[in-house]
């Protein structure tokens, strides 16, 4: 079997990248953990452009808490 890390450019693997693989970079999110457990994998994130106005009053606000999100 070929090496498949190796040759063109356009043909080689490239690293492994689990906020790409996890398609977070088009939520705005880079995944900074994870944590694997039997019935499920957690990943730990953070927002690459923090926006801090609101789209409901147009106010500055500031982020208060976390939220969990199952995928």
């Amino acid at each position: 079997m070929p090496d498949a890390t190796v040759g063109e450019r356009s043909h080689a693997f490239a690293h492994p990248d689990l906020t790409t693989f996890c398609r977070l970079d088009e939520l705005g999110l880079v995944a900074t953990g994870q944590r694997l457990e039997p019935e499920r994998a957690i990943l730990a994130c953070r927002v690459l452009d923090p926006d801090q106005w609101c789209r409901r009053c147009g106010c500055e606000g500031a982020p208060r808490d976390t939220v969990t999100r199952q995928l």
